[in-house]
């Protein structure tokens, strides 16, 4: 099963170059797609563990029939969708708006131009704790592999609180340390339209001060 919100969240909670803002956000700052999806990751990580699958049943004997399901059984579930069916659900409008924050954050940890393999692993790697779905390795993988261009981004914003939004997880991905970040996020703010007023008051609710 391929779950935008819970991949989003995972992403902000374990963070990216930032090394995880999740305690800054679910400490009731995150409005939005945002908290929704924090919320996504927080419920999938504190469900109750699925009991452990049992031992398979001796085959019976050569000639017999084999014996009917019980009354209620699941059925197994499909196997998950090959990578590019993933992408290309994702790029059909499912959970659209999550793939886009996704996006901005790779875009955001990608400002210096290269995410190079290290760091691709250890984003992965911090993802480990959601427990990603086959569909979701796969997408966020290729996500890596092929960052999407800030231009790319802003052409998919169409309202002032996705503009936010999508400001405030690239703002979450990194540490806003190297000059090559703070030109990516001026840059991003002047492309999205945010004023200064509309800054400002993302940084103070996520408690990070302006670079």
């Amino acid at each position: 099963m391929f779950n935008p919100e819970k991949l989003l969240g995972g992403l902000m909670r374990s963070g990216m170059r930032g090394g995880g803002r999740g305690s800054l956000i679910s400490g009731g700052a995150a409005l939005g797609l945002v908290g929704v999806a924090m919320e996504a990751v927080e419920h999938y990580m504190n469900r109750p563990q699925e009991a452990a699958p049992q031992p398979p049943s001796a085959s019976p004997p050569p000639g017999t029939a084999a014996p009917p399901p019980p009354p209620g059984l699941r059925q197994a579930a499909p196997p998950p969708p090959p990578p590019t069916a993933a992408v290309n659900a994702a790029e059909s409008g499912s959970g659209d708006a999550a793939v886009l924050l996704i996006r901005a954050m790779i875009a955001a940890a990608n400002a210096d131009g290269v995410i190079d393999e290290q760091e691709r692993t250890t984003i992965l790697d911090r993802l480990k704790s959601v427990d990603l779905s086959d569909a979701e390795h796969q997408f966020i993988v290729h996500e890596l592999l092929a960052p999407k261009g800030m231009q790319e981004i802003v052409a998919e914003v169409k309202t002032d609180e996705v503009a936010r939004e999508v400001y405030a997880v690239s703002l979450i991905a990194i540490e806003v340390d190297t000059e090559a970040e703070i030109d990516y996020l001026n840059h991003l703010a002047a492309n999205l339209g945010l004023d200064s007023a509309a800054i400002n008051a993302i940084h103070r609710q996520y408690g990070i001060p302006l670079a």
